[in-house]
């Protein structure tokens, strides 16, 4: 029976809907042992961690983006796997799960520890209403807890509109206000087309707290991505006219690679040490002179290089790491997490 190599990396790769393929040919290129499980088998509960030196699961929403468990197999088997094993390296970072697709979760941290972000209300009661319009005025942005490329975000012109919201958000069914949000959901035939074709339904209802937040005008964001508390990637998303006010690429917006402010630059890598976590993506807007942070996320959408004609690549792009690499995620991701484990092993030798 062979001996097993000590000094050899052992890495297990879950399965998932995106991205899964890539990981795989990047993994298998390197000196490495590779396990490939599936949470969609008993398989992984019963495979032995115990010489594991890296995990990586870059996870998928198994339903609509704002059902509170469509991130159920990060949120429990991951984290599982990270309370018993704390020593395995792992991608997305343990450390900063928990906040995940929750907007309400980022709000507190970010509030808690004086990050810039848009003036925010959380909808906790009826006076939460008042101090909303009394502060925010309208129109105001509206965001469920959970959701993610813009989803369930609205923006609101009126306290009517408003209480409609709150009241599916607090389950009150037999509200009036409620009635009209299931009518306008009845009325989009993208919600027959998911039911029927796609054979998975939306999930119809919000999760409270719903956060108000003051409305910013404005005609582009800026996306960062930290990698080793480095920005290695940012792009800004540019609105393609006036009537488009979330700025989502695939919602029609630009991409623009080009000059980074390095006020943005700090404060994507200041909040990334913060969360003490290696991978961050963040959502930023400009308003007047200052950046503010909207959202951040341990994992992220990624556009290949020059994989949309309408994508804008300018010669005053600043961020040092070359776009053929930083755009290469699984490629940085993987390097890096191996350069983690190697440096680990030689700690401890």
């Amino acid at each position: 029976m062979d001996t097993p190599d000590k000094n050899k990396i052992n890495a297990v790769l879950f399965k998932s809907k995106e991205r899964f393929n890539a990981f795989k040919e990047k993994l298998t290129g390197s000196d490495i042992d590779l396990t490939v499980l599936d949470f969609e088998s008993h398989e992984w509960n019963e495979y032995d961690y115990s010489r594991t030196d890296m995990i990586i699961y870059y996870p998928s929403f198994k339903y609509s983006s704002n059902h509170p468990l469509s991130l159920q197999d990060v949120y429990d088997n991951l984290m599982f796997l990270h309370a018993e094993y704390p020593d395995i390296i792992m991608y997305p970072d343990p450390s900063i799960i928990k906040y995940y697709n929750d907007k309400y979760l980022q709000y507190l941290f970010l509030h808690k520890h004086n990050f810039p972000i848009p003036e925010t209300i959380p909808l906790v009661s009826e006076q939460s209403l008042n101090l909303a319009e009394q502060r925010l005025g309208f129109p105001l942005v509206l965001k469920n807890r959970y959701g993610a490329g813009g989803g369930s975000v609205y923006l609101i012109n009126s306290r009517k509109e408003l209480e409609k919201y709150y009241q599916v958000s607090k389950s009150n069914m037999f509200n009036f206000k409620s009635l009209f949000y299931f009518k306008d959901i009845l009325k989009k035939r993208m919600f027959y087309y998911h039911m029927i074709k796609e054979k998975n339904m939306p999930y119809p209802l919000l999760s409270p707290p719903l956060l108000a937040q003051k409305f910013v005008k404005i005609d582009r964001d800026l996306k960062t991505v930290t990698g080793d508390y480095n920005v290695v990637e940012a792009h800004w998303r540019f609105q393609v006219d006036e009537t488009m006010w979330k700025m989502n690429i695939d919602g029609g917006g630009t991409g623009v690679w080009s000059y980074v402010p390095e006020e943005a630059v700090e404060l994507s890598t200041s909040l990334a040490k913060k969360l003490k976590t290696k991978w961050l993506n963040i959502d930023l807007i400009l308003s007047g002179d200052r950046f503010l942070i909207t959202e951040f996320s341990p994992v992220w959408h990624h556009y290949a290089y020059k994989e949309k004609e309408s994508f804008i690549y300018k010669d005053d792009y600043n961020i040092e790491m070359p776009l053929e690499k930083s755009l290469d995620l699984e490629r940085i991701i993987v390097e890096s997490l191996i350069s983690s484990v190697i440096n680990k092993k030689e700690a401890q030798m």
